[in-house]
């Protein structure tokens, strides 16, 4: 046998002349299309052939007389680089690929356009420069196009640019003669997320599938003089390799190498199936670590791991997909990232491995492994198991626990796992009911400790009594002493009556906030009718004395709310999509409510009244105006919108040139304030007249809010920053920072002393208006949605991705969580007395939380009228109910 002197390439882009060059559908369809000047991408995963397909293609459209230029994008750079240095290197490489200008002329051209941003220049040099000296139709190749979300800044106005160019076909033919092509890794969600200027719904996927058998004859004419069936040793490569091009032309030169080295070891012919077979594990499947090269393999599975984090999601899907052996295919995000690492694809809407290779390398052993050095506990079961499981102290025990339950669920774990999940939470159980016996001691100190204050009550009571009657006696004396000056005796008697109620009060603030936090300790150990009894007496003995401060009040109302929606649900509202917000309308008549697609109008009944038609688009802010006329509806991709509180629209509407991300009203109602990117505009209301334009924040801004008095508009961004300005001329006057991740919401306190920040790092900081100081930071167990401050300005609502509402005094110290929702909370809102607290969620309920005093009485004695009581120490004040 003679011989053969063919070679395959094994990785990189083939040359246009190379022997080994597939042909398939993808080359008709990409030549095709760019040849009518449609615009093209592929994304794809890595070594799929994508360069390859690039560089033949160039040479076909070229030897057409089309202009063709590459431009890898990875050259120009990622993290390090600003948005001027990174469309300068695009447009410098567009015109030295086209011999458009040199050097030191592009610099020039460059430097002279510096009052304009970097993507307008690139669009200029494009209309005014490429395609004047450019006659040819011309294609961009843009490759590496993922390389750009390395890169720190936003590049999504590149991608915008590239439907400008189309766009701009019905205005100017010369870019009819324009089109671009991109390449990648990625999805174009992951590129751009404005559907309204992503090139990629106007565009053509070009789907690059694995190499098929009737393709693949120039992979046979290598093998014709190295093995007697060259056919059918490739139709097993093929069936091994599930056409994937790097496996496959890397096969190919295996056996090619074989063939040079140990012709007696090449297949029979009958027998290429187990031949191919047994060479594919012994060259490939075993010890592929070291085996791979050029690395292949590892970069699969690099990409599956890379984030630690996201890398169990991705690990307990493809696990899913393993046992099951094919899922339905959708676009979720770790189905998306499985099929961008080349490990899975779609076949008939059912998600499968790529192949058997893969298969056989990224097995269920292989993910139990992987999944394990990924565990969140992996140190702690490795210590345990090390201690022949004895050790209990390795146990994973409160929010370590729930982290590790919360990690397992969903993936297929092994025995070791479960064990020890199981003895950890065992312990957890052991130490509660220990704990739950000392709880039930200290409550029943607590009861002692409680008598103990009647009885000290009772007799301070009768000293006030002596003193009441010394303070009578001593006015009579004041009134027959005259002569001795009545302005003194009656500022004496005043003095001594005023410590007297000092002191009274102490002592009542003493004695209710004792019984609220009794009421707490019983909720705590599920004794819910005590807890009632405990806080109807606290509030009803609220009701008796004056002069009770407002943090003691609203910590009695909280004891008697959380006591009787420990019986009762509270109020909920159903919607069938996420809830976006509730707000109260500021005269209390009513509130609106928001979900993704509807707005709706409710009266003081809690009943609907309307749902606002035609609202063109998901629906992402509203806000009432202070006056309770207006509602503005922000929704993706569409004008501001306004309309009355009776739900009539009004004419009014507010052009946007990306999509709204907040909303704000001034205190009057005169001025509207917006957030668009990293920009902030303040319009005027009654005719939509834009009245000012700010930048200055580096990514997007989230949140805008005026301040109580009108004089300063805070905006806060994903930069991590919060700027405030004045209102009259956009002066900055201070620069907040301190989150660790985006700020997401911000909203000043009634009194306009403090202003308050929620971000993604999970904090909100109370920052001090007037000079920017920081005063406190509340630290919460998740990011932080939304939060809004009680129209008395001393408390605080904040609501977080877990779905928990907390309040917190104004002084930053916790008071309690509120839980209700089942995930993650999106607004939270006052009623303008202060009486109800709403929020909203992405379960698509809107719970109202009543914390007025009043009526949580009339609740909570309808309650006890209901419920059978256990034996108790017998209420003192609970007669009033009945």
């Amino acid at each position: 046998m003679k011989q053969a002197t063919y070679g395959y390439q094994v990785g990189g882009s083939l040359p246009e002349t190379s022997p080994t060059y597939v042909v398939r559908k993808a080359d008709c369809n990409f030549y095709e299309k760019l040849k009518l000047g449609e615009v093209c991408y592929i994304l794809n995963s890595r070594q799929m052939g994508k360069s390859s397909l690039l560089v033949r293609t160039v040479q076909r459209l070229t030897a057409d007389g089309v202009a063709c230029a590459t431009i890898d994008i990875s050259d120009i750079g990622s993290k390090q680089i600003s948005l001027e240095q990174w469309y300068g290197g695009v447009a410098y490489k567009l015109t030295s690929n086209f011999n458009l200008l040199d050097a030191l002329e592009f610099m020039n051209w460059w430097q002279d356009r510096e009052s304009i941003s970097p993507v307008q220049r690139l669009g200029e040099l494009i209309e005014t420069v490429l395609l004047q000296q450019v006659s040819q139709r011309i294609v961009i190749f843009i490759d590496e196009i993922d390389s750009v979300l390395s890169v720190n800044e936003s590049l999504e106005d590149f991608f915008a640019l590239i439907r400008s160019c189309y766009n701009k076909r019905s205005q100017n033919p010369n870019y009819d003669r324009l089109t671009f092509a991109l390449l990648g890794v990625a999805t174009p969600s992951d590129l751009i997320s404005d559907r309204t200027r992503t090139p990629f719904n106007i565009g053509h996927a070009i789907d690059l599938s694995g190499f098929q058998l009737d393709e693949v004859q120039p992979l046979v004419a290598g093998l014709t003089d190295t093995v007697t069936n060259p056919q059918q040793v490739l139709h097993q490569i093929l069936h091994w390799t599930g056409g994937q091009p790097f496996l496959t032309q890397k096969l190919c030169q295996l056996v090619l190498e074989t063939g040079k080295i140990s012709p007696e070891f090449l297949p029979q012919s009958g027998n290429e199936a187990e031949w191919v077979e047994r060479f594919i594990k012994t060259e490939i499947i075993h010890n592929w670590e070291s085996r791979d090269e050029p690395a292949h393999l590892r970069t699969v599975r690099d990409r599956l791991l890379r984030n630690p984090q996201r890398a169990s999601r991705l690990l307990g899907c493809y696990q899913q997909l393993l046992q099951l052996e094919a899922i339905p295919a959708d676009d979720s995000p770790e189905q998306t990232e499985l099929r961008l690492s080349g490990l899975v694809r779609i076949r008939d809407g059912q998600l499968t491995v790529s192949n058997p290779i893969y298969a056989a390398i990224f097995n269920p052993n292989w993910v139990e492994k992987s999944l394990f050095d990924l565990r969140p506990y992996a140190e702690a079961l490795e210590a345990w198991l090390g201690s022949d499981c004895q050790d209990t102290s390795r146990l994973l025990r409160g929010k370590a626990l729930q982290d590790a339950r919360d990690w397992a669920k969903g993936k297929n774990l092994s025995d070791r796992d479960y064990q020890f999940l199981a003895a950890s939470q065992e312990a957890e159980l052991t130490e509660f009911r220990k704990d739950a016996e000392q709880t039930q001691a200290q409550i029943q100190q607590l009861y002692r400790e409680k008598e103990l204050l009647e009885e000290l009550t009772q007799e301070q009571n009768r000293r006030k009594i002596s003193e009441a009657q010394l303070r009578q006696y001593q006015e009579n004396l004041a009134r027959r002493m005259t002569g001795m000056g009545g302005a003194f005796i009656a500022i004496f008697a005043f003095l001594i009556g005023v410590f007297w109620v000092n002191k009274s009060i102490d002592e009542t603030h003493t004695q209710l906030n004792g019984m609220a936090l009794l009421s707490q300790a019983l909720i705590a150990e599920n004794q819910p009718e005590l807890a009632l009894i405990e806080s109807l007496e606290a509030a009803q003995q609220l009701k008796a004395f004056i002069g009770v401060n407002s943090a003691t009040q609203f910590r009695v109302a909280l004891g008697l709310h959380q006591a009787i929606y420990g019986l009762i649900e509270p109020d909920r509202l159903l919607h069938s999509h996420p809830a976006v917000a509730l707000e109260f309308t500021p005269t209390g008549q009513g509130f609106v409510t928001a979900t993704h697609n509807t707005v709706t109008l409710w009266n003081g009944d809690r009943q609907v009244a309307l749902n606002l038609p035609e609202i063109p688009g998901p629906v992402h802010r509203l806000a009432i105006s202070p006056d309770s006329k207006i509602i503005a509806v922000a929704t993706t991709n569409h004008p501001l919108q306004f309309w009355t509180i009776t739900g009539e629209r009004l004419p009014l509407t507010i052009p946007n040139s990306r999509s709204i991300t907040d909303v704000s009203f001034s205190p009057k109602s005169e001025a509207i304030a917006t957030a668009e990117e990293n920009t902030v505009k303040i319009w005027r209301v009654k005719d939509g007249k834009l009245l000012q334009t700010w930048t200055g924040h580096q990514n997007q801004v989230l949140s805008v809010r005026f301040s109580p008095n009108g004089k300063t508009l805070a905006s806060a961004s994903s930069d991590r920053r919060i700027f405030l300005r004045r209102t009259s001329d956009g002066k900055l006057i201070h620069i907040l920072e301190g989150h660790g991740d985006r700020i997401v919401a911000i909203r000043f306190s009634p009194d306009g002393q403090l202003l308050a920040s929620a971000s993604d790092d999970g904090t909100v900081r109370l920052w001090r208006e007037s000079d920017g100081k920081l005063l406190s930071i509340l630290d919460h167990s998740s990011p932080v949605t939304s939060l809004n401050f009680h129209p008395d300005s001393q408390t605080l609502a904040t609501g977080t991705a877990e779905g928990t509402l907390n309040l917190w005094n104004r002084d930053g110290s916790f008071l309690t969580p509120l839980r209700g929702h089942q995930q993650a909370i999106t607004h939270v809102s006052w009623s303008p007395e202060g009486g109800e607290l709403a929020s909203t969620s992405d379960d698509g309920t809107a719970m109202i939380w009543n914390l007025e005093l009043d009526d949580l009485v009339r609740q909570g004695c309808e309650l006890l009228g209901d419920r059978s009581i256990p034996p108790f120490p017998p209420p003192t004040l609970l007669k009033r109910c009945f």
